[in-house]
Formats: structure tokens, sequence, C-alpha cells
């Protein structure tokens, strides 16, 4: 198994489910069968590095002992798309059947939080929406405000885990039919705390969720249905950017 492979295995051991390899064959399988008390999952695996042409730019800045920042735009990525609708496609063709299907989106790029984010941003299509009309006005999420995989692969597709080799956090998808059952069931439990469900954040006011089948290609339509399901006053969408800047350190060692 590879090193993710690995660290899959063992986190899912930790949290005291069982897990098995699915053995390889000709046609791509997916890569885990979980089992908990009363059901089964599949857990196909993918991992997201940094475009090596990226990285080979930043080792040659850093090496010129360079101040290297670094900007990115927020929001749904095509390439974390084409990722997840390939690992439906295998969820959607396997002869393995369970009762859920799951993607475990693992980052192994230089900024693995940056990656957590944008997969998020990618499997619920959320944008910041921010409202100035009232003292106590909004600011947070509002998922499926745009495209969302979460909602295209909704009839394949149950939840995600999304991690780092530092943490994880279990993504319903709350556009599945199977939406409670997975939140009743036992691989949600054994997450704890470390579980994002939209619904449960809406009814505690603290995230906004378009419901609807409003065009989401018309973004006024779509900010004139937040605005009156939540009765905003000066709602705006906000983008948002992931900024860093490396330093590189002196090897004293070698001074």
């Amino acid at each position: 198994m590879s090193n993710s492979e690995i660290e899959v295995k063992e986190c899912i051991e930790l949290l005291g489910l069982s897990i098995q390899k699915i053995d390889v064959c000709s046609e791509k399988t997916p890569d885990f069968l979980v089992k908990c008390d009363q059901f089964t999952y599949i857990v196909e695996l993918k991992e997201k590095f940094t475009d090596p042409t990226i990285q080979k730019v930043r080792e040659e800045r850093l090496l010129r002992g360079e101040i290297l920042t670094e900007t990115y735009a927020t929001g749904r990525k095509k390439l974390i798309s084409k990722v997840i609708s390939s690992a439906c496609k295998q969820l959607a063709r396997t002869e393995f059947t369970a009762d859920f299907n799951i993607i475990w989106l693992h980052a192994r790029g230089h900024h693995p939080d940056f990656q957590m984010y944008d997969f998020e941003s990618t499997l619920y299509g959320h944008e910041v929406i921010v409202d100035w009309g009232k003292d106590n006005g909004f600011s947070g999420f509002c998922y499926h405000y745009g495209h969302s995989d979460f909602y295209n692969h909704r009839n394949v597709l149950d939840g995600a885990v999304v991690s780092t080799t530092e943490e994880m956090k279990f993504c319903l998808n709350v556009c599945s039919p199977k939406y409670q059952l997975l939140k009743d069931s036992g691989l949600r439990k054994a997450f704890k705390d470390g579980v994002l469900d939209p619904f449960d954040l809406e009814k505690k006011g603290c995230v906004l969720i378009v419901d609807s089948d409003v065009d989401r290609n018309d973004e006024n339509a779509v900010m004139e249905y937040v605005i009156k399901k939540y009765n905003l006053k000066k709602a705006m969408k906000m983008p948002m950017k992931q900024i860093s800047a490396t330093v590189p350190l002196l090897d004293k060692s070698k001074s």
C-alpha cells in the first residue's frame, strides 16, 4: 500500500472500525471496504499533490534565498472536480456493493490546509456572504451557492473525508438521498465532532444554504433567493484569497 493508503487504514482503525484493502483487478476498483456494526462503506482514496512545475519554481526561488509569497483564489476548482468525477465513475461501476459511497480526498501539497479548503469549496460550492444591513448582520459561508460536486453526484456520492497528514474531517452530502441514514451511521458517529454537516450549522445560525433549483449560472437569481430566504438587507458575496509567505532558513551547521 502507498503511504496515504496506510494513513487512511490507520485512521479508520483508530476510529474503531473495520477496514480492508480491496484487491486490484483489471478494472479500476475502489480502495477500501469499511464496516461498522450496521453498515458498509466503499471508500475511494484520491491524493492531491502540488503541480510539479509549481513545486520546481518554488524550490528554485527558495534556494536563491528569496522570500516566496503566494496568493490563490478560493472557490470551486475544476481540477479537483475532475478528480471527484473520476472517483464517482469508479464508485458507480464497481462490482462491490455497500450501503454508502465515500471519497477520501487527501492533501499532499505544500499547502495542505489550502487544499482542504479547496476540497470543501468544490464539494459544497460554498461562498462567503456578508450582510451589512443589520446590527447583528451575517458573515459566513453560504453552502451550494454555486455549482457543487456533492449536488452533481448526489445519486452516487454520500459523503467525503478531507484530510492532511495532521487532521481529517467527515463531510456529509446533504443532497444525497441517504443523508439522514449516513448521519445516523457508525462512521459518522466515530468522527464525533470532526463532522461537517451544513444542515446542523444552518440550524445554529452559523451558515446559509441555497436549497433550491435556482440556476447557479445566474448569480443575481441565487443572491435574490438567499436574501429572501434569510431576510437579508445588504448582502454581498465576498471573494476570499489564500495568502502565504515562505522564508528560507540558513543552515547554521554549514556556516
